[in-house]
């Protein structure tokens, strides 16, 4: 190619390019909605939209009852790896070695929840009169009158002629309706005031994370059995678990699709098809499976349930530590055969045993050590059992007795309100531990 033909082919692109350019210019102003930046920029939208609907839905290694095998308690069991891919990612190893102060908790949530001595839907009934009188072997005041009334003697005897004494004369008196006694040895027990006593317990422990800096989910009153509380904090836990997806740019829809029947569990407790079929009575259903799975994730949060004893011995006394432990194992159907339609369930093997256990002896050694009046002097202060409220939430969770009901030393030293503040001090300190010591 000669030098003037190679200067006009470049003269010619260089036309060309300027006549583009033109008339690029000229359509960008006459129809800025279809040639201008805003037209690229909805096309690389669309493109990511795109790009997201095809990998949004959560990958679920689901599996079905009937592909499930027995474990060496010959139960059916499911495995223990989870279905659930990890998405929240608990970091602990920041609470290592941190002193016990203000903010030391931060992030770790606490549930707390009770087992009620007086039932919400009839507290009317469970009601006792106040009274004013006390004992003089045995005085009280304010609070303590009224939990303890004037029933206290070391003799039987003695206990006997108060109960037929001034009391019974005092209680002919009174309206049959305002009135419930029942009678344990050597005492009379005024259920609300018992119920006080636990309200304040669960309120001074909720102070006490919070000093600390957790977070305190106080499970309402008005979910009164397991599956209630179970399913509460499983669709709490749930909804954070689907929004932490969203922002991943994930979704599930059977993940989704739990909620619906944890709220009918929560709101209609006499429901006894839809929470047997989430919550079996033996092992674990599929839909349960998913929800355990995903709490197994939830490392920073922990559950606990406060309680009275029921122990009917006058020997035992003291505050129980319980939790669930690997007897779970055990917790499935035995059939020769199982589908999904057999009533028994196949056992779930993915709780956090260790973690449960330590946190358990971490507890049951704080409450000793700080109320000595209350150390349980039975066979284990720390027992493994098979505990509903443990078995249906998949967290680091405990249920922990305060004192045994029918013990007049245990109810003296837990209706005294800077006793209630130790023992929400002592469970407090406990998960304090749990996360920021090596001990055991």
């Amino acid at each position: 190619m000669s030098q003037k033909t190679a200067l006009k082919t470049v003269g010619i692109l260089v036309l060309i390019s300027v006549l583009a350019l033109t008339i690029n210019a000229i359509l960008v102003k006459k129809f800025p909605d279809k040639f201008g930046p805003k037209k690229h920029l909805k096309q690389v939208e669309d493109t990511d939209s795109k790009n997201k609907s095809e990998a949004d839905e959560l990958p679920i290694n689901e599996m079905e009852i009937v592909n499930t095998t027995k474990n060496n308690r010959d139960v059916w069991s499911w495995p223990y790896d989870s279905a659930v891919p990890v998405y929240h990612h608990a970091n602990l190893d920041i609470y290592s070695g941190k002193t016990k102060e203000e903010g030391s908790l931060n992030g770790i949530t606490v549930y707390l929840a009770m087992d009620r001595v007086i039932d919400d839907n009839h507290a009317n009934a469970e009601e006792m009169a106040d009274t004013d009188t006390t004992s003089d072997d045995y005085p009280g005041s304010g609070q303590q009158a009224e939990l303890f009334g004037d029933a206290f003697a070391d003799a039987e005897i003695s206990g006997n002629d108060n109960l037929n004494g001034e009391n019974s004369e005092s209680a002919e008196n009174m309206d049959d309706s305002e009135i419930v006694i029942e009678t344990i040895p050597n005492a009379l027990v005024n259920k609300k005031g018992l119920q006080t006593n636990l309200d304040n317990i669960l309120q001074y422990t909720k102070e006490s994370f919070t000093s600390l800096g957790a977070e305190v989910i106080i499970v309402d009153s008005k979910y009164q059995t397991d599956t209630q509380k179970a399913a509460f904090i499983g669709q709490d836990i749930l909804e954070d678990f689907l929004e932490e997806l969203a922002e991943q740019n994930f979704k599930s829809e059977r993940l989704q699709g739990l909620i619906e029947p944890l709220k009918t569990i929560q709101n209609s407790p006499d429901n006894q098809q839809a929470t047997n079929d989430f919550f079996p009575n033996v092992g674990v259903s599929k839909d349960q499976r998913l929800l355990l799975d995903v709490e197994r994730q939830y490392t920073d949060r922990i559950f606990i349930n406060i309680l009275y004893g029921e122990s009917e011995s006058k020997e035992i006394s003291g505050s129980r530590v319980s939790y669930l432990g690997n007897e779970t194992t055990a917790i499935g159907a035995k059939s020769d055969v199982i589908d999904a339609e057999s009533p028994e369930k196949p056992a779930y093997i993915g709780y956090l045993i260790e973690d449960r256990k330590r946190f358990a002896g971490l507890s049951e050694k704080n409450i000793s050590q700080l109320i000595p009046g209350l150390a349980y002097n039975g066979e284990e202060a720390v027992v493994e059992q098979i505990i509903p409220s443990l078995r249906l939430i998949n967290l680091t969770s405990l249920e922990i007795e305060v004192g045994q009901k029918s013990h007049n030393f245990d109810l003296q030293i837990l209706n005294s309100p800077d006793q209630q503040k130790i023992f929400a001090e002592a469970i407090t300190n406990s998960c304090y531990e749990y996360y920021c010591t090596d001990l055991p």
